[in-house]
Parts: C-alpha cells; sequence; structure tokens
C-alpha cells in the first residue's frame, strides 16, 4: 500500500492504520528491498551492534538528512495534511517522493517512515499518540516508540524511546511535556 486517504474517526482508528503501513512496510516484496536498502545505507558507519547508534542514525537522517539516501539530504520537511482528510504514507512511498524532490509531510508520515526503517533494522517499534491533558484522550501529535536494544531485556516499567523527528527541540528519548499517551506495538507477520 503506497499511500491511503483516510477519513479517521479517531485518533485510535489513525494509530491503527499507521501500525498498519508499518506492518506492510517490509512485506511487500517490490517495497521491502529499498526501506532496507535505505536502513542499510543510513546506518553503514554506526558499529556493528550498536543499537542506540543505529536508532540515533535513522532519526538524525530523517531529521536533518543525510547524503547516503538519494532525496533525504535535507531531510524530511514539516508540512500539514489537507485539511479535509488524513494523508498517510507508507516508508517505501516516502523514500520515492524523497527522491523525486518532495520530501515532506507531517508527523504521521515521519512517524511511518521512522518506524519503518528502524523494523528494518530489527528493531521493536510502535506509533505513539499523545495530548496535552492527562485523563483526556484527545491527541494531537504522533511520534515514533522504539525499544533499546533490540532484543532486550528491557527494565521493568520500561516503555521505549520516542523518536520524534518533527519538533525542532527534540532528540531520540525526547518526550512532549505531561500528558495523556496511547501507544499501540508493531506486530510482526
Amino acid at each position: 500500500m503506497p499511500f491511503s486517504f483516510v477519513d479517521v474517526k479517531t485518533q485510535d482508528a489513525s494509530l491503527r492504520k499507521m501500525a498498519e503501513l508499518v506492518a506492510k512496510g517490509l512485506q511487500d516484496p517490490k517495497s521491502a528491498p529499498a526501506v532496507i536498502r535505505a536502513a542499510r545505507a543510513i546506518t553503514a558507519d554506526v558499529e556493528a551492534r550498536d543499537d542506540r547508534g543505529e536508532v540515533e542514525a535513522v532519526y538524525e537522517a530523517v531529521k536533518n538528512g543525510t547524503d547516503k539516501v538519494p532525496g533525504l539530504e535535507r531531510g524530511m520537511r514539516y508540512v500539514s495534511d489537507p485539511r479535509t482528510f488524513d494523508y498517510f504514507s507508507s516508508a517505501s512511498a516516502m523514500l520515492r517522493e524523497c527522491a523525486a524532490g518532495a520530501c515532506s509531510g507531517d508527523c504521521d508520515d515521519s512517524t511511518i517512515l521512522i518506524a519503518t526503517l528502524l523494523l528494518a533494522l530489527g528493531f521493536k517499534v510502535g506509533v505513539r499518540a499523545w495530548g496535552p491533558r492527562v485523563g483526556v484522550k484527545r491527541y494531537e501529535h504522533v511520534m515514533p516508540i522504539v525499544l533499546i536494544p533490540k532484543h532486550g531485556p528491557w527494565p521493568k516499567g520500561y516503555s521505549g524511546h520516542t523518536c520524534d523527528a518533527t519538533v525542532a527541540e527534540a532528540y531520540v528519548g525526547w518526550e512532549p511535556r505531561k500528558g495523556e499517551v496511547l501507544t499501540y506495538w508493531i506486530e510482526e507477520g
């Protein structure tokens, strides 16, 4: 599924759609090799088995750019969806858009791209929605989340590292101020 126009009624439905695009991002034999190739190119200079280094390399490539993936030299520019619907791009579609000179999308597109690239490297990933008020399930933003190290063990209570490339001051692990979150972990297979 290269892209999708979706009339989502809830953030839950939106997260489900994004999780589906991430999960399917490596299942299409025509598009998966390009995603895997991009992930491997981005992390080519990272020491073997440096999980944190791989996450940071992917994050920096999408946020600030890399010369290792055509069209991603300046990173992915934030641009809002049209007012009347949500537009979701698969990772392979976004990489093609970048190569064609249109490397932009909203937080949904950035989330799908980062999560799929990290999934291609063997990480456990998810999508997380955030809303500013605890106890009020009204979400305004979405970001990818990843577990480091790839295969655990993870400390009790560990909920992953967010990778929000659409916020200027963000870094791997940065989270918006306290609020309500909803997370969908991607189940492979």
